[in-house]
């Protein structure tokens, strides 16, 4: 009887040990414990850092072991500053990169806040832990799209008080760490070193609500997404093949037609040039190279006119021309139904372009060339020369296909009352979205439609779009 006694109350004290823990740790759980890092307390704990890399763009002189973005999510894990060209702070951070000047527009890291907000208190609001003392540009969004600059950090903690830039209750998501232009450092952390970004402001219960979507491209569009030409020329065969009947009408006629849709898509501040090549020693810069004017350019394509052999080794001499002076990313888009007939090089005209200091790509489109298969050859080795790209189009959804190279494709998301929700580029950071179910439109020609794409809380829906079979496809999964 004694010894049922006793068990009875060994079990009840072990229950109320495991009841006091219990309490306890569930206290912990929904109450944060303040930390400190660099002589910062964070009342929110470590759940006052980045969450998430939104962007991580590499300037000059990266090496891959400080390439890691992810170093720079969370707490800070570094021992603090005192990184001299990378000798005694290890790889806790990651590294921008150097920019050559303000044109530049590499090096740049965009964090985002999931489980908590950036938002104007009292003192400092902002914790960027630098580890190797170069200044970065720190810049603020709400949307991931439009940043405010509120400062510079170049210590191990920089305190930026945000209050001087935004309005009061104003909430912020993300933060864009970018190289300031001073040197040319040429250590294996070159540019600012990055451990971790904290804010001041409040939690949000949004961790078990959220999920991610991103939308990311695939293939040829993975090439030439990231390029975002500052300068595009587009250089048109208007030689006398040109007028040949082709599907309903001619070929320069449907060149012309596609090129005026693309004229709509390119994104407003691109410099844009129009030449077109037709005869012996014959190419004329119809449109210099200048901030996109849309009615100008569309008005200088319809008056094209047709005639004469094609030179497209002369075209391409003339356009060293057309960018000097321009900073790049340079971009040429070549148009042609033909090789090269007038006796020049036109391989050896592109390497000539880069040999002149040129920061430039050469994507071609062979336009109904799939008979002559010694065309396509000599245009392969025109865009192999820059790195650039070539596409067949057989037909004019192809053609149009094709042009939408050098465009960054926007997409739009929408809920289920129809609401938009999200728009942006593919190339930028990614939304968080209330977990649930959505419709996306990818402005591609025609839009691409991804329907009853589901987000699910804490997790992140990857949308890939890829060029397919004359069009586009967009292919989702969940990690």
């Amino acid at each position: 009887m004694k010894r049922t006694r006793h068990m009875k109350t060994a079990r009840i004290i072990l229950g109320l040990i495991w009841l006091v823990w219990a309490v306890g740790t569930i206290g912990q759980l929904g109450t944060a414990q303040p930390t400190t890092y660099g002589g910062v307390t964070f009342p929110q704990g470590d759940s006052a850092f980045a969450d998430r890399v939104a962007a991580y763009v590499q300037g000059s002189c990266v090496c891959t072991a400080f390439s890691r973005a992810k170093e720079a999510l969370g707490p800070p894990d570094c021992d603090g500053p005192g990184c001299t060209n990378c000798a005694g702070c290890g790889t806790c951070s990651v590294s921008l990169g150097y920019r050559l000047s303000e044109l530049d527009d590499r090096a740049y890291l965009v964090l985002e806040f999931v489980d908590n907000r950036l938002v104007d208190v009292p003192g400092p609001d902002l914790f960027v832990y630098i580890t190797n003392g170069h200044p970065a540009r720190i810049e603020i969004s709400a949307d991931g799209s439009s940043f405010i600059a509120v400062g510079q950090a170049d210590s191990w903690p920089t305190g930026i008080d945000i209050s001087p830039y935004v309005q009061p209750g104003e909430e912020f998501r993300f933060v864009r760490i970018s190289d300031v232009p001073a040197d040319e450092d040429r250590s294996a952390c070159s540019g600012p070193c990055v451990d971790a970004v904290g804010a001041m402001g409040p939690t949000r219960a949004t961790g078990e609500e959220m999920g991610a979507l991103e939308l990311r491209p695939g293939g040829e569009l993975a090439l030439t997404a990231l390029e975002a030409p500052k300068n595009l020329l587009i250089i048109l065969d208007s030689s006398s093949s040109m007028a040949e009947p082709f599907e309903d009408s001619t070929k320069i006629e449907v060149a012309k037609r596609v090129l005026d849709e693309l004229v709509g898509t390119i994104p407003d501040g691109t410099r844009v040039g129009l030449r077109v090549f037709g005869g012996c020693q014959v190419s004329k810069l119809l449109v210099p190279l200048a901030p996109l004017d849309r009615a100008a350019l569309r008005a200088r394509i319809q008056a094209i006119e047709t005639g004469g052999p094609t030179p497209i080794a002369y075209a391409l001499e003339q356009a060293k021309e057309d960018f000097d002076g321009a900073y790049g990313p340079d971009l040429i888009l070549l148009v042609t139904d033909g090789m090269e007939t007038c006796h020049g090089d036109p391989v050896k005209a592109a390497k000539d372009l880069l040999a002149a200091g040129y920061d430039l790509k050469i994507h071609v489109v062979g336009f109904d060339i799939g008979s002559l298969p010694k065309a396509r050859e000599q245009l392969k080795e025109i865009a192999a020369a820059t790195g650039g790209i070539y596409f067949d189009a057989q037909s004019s959804s192809e053609l149009r296909q094709a042009l939408q190279l050098p465009t960054e494709l926007r997409y739009h998301v929408y809920d289920q009352a129809g609401q938009e929700v999200f728009s942006g580029n593919l190339r930028e950071p990614a939304p968080n979205l209330p977990a649930g179910v959505y419709r996306v439109v990818i402005d591609t020609l025609p839009p691409t439609v991804v329907e009853n794409v589901i987000v699910s809380a804490n997790r992140t829906t990857m949308i890939t779009v890829e060029r397919a079979d004359g069009g586009y496809k967009a292919e989702v999964s969940t990690p």
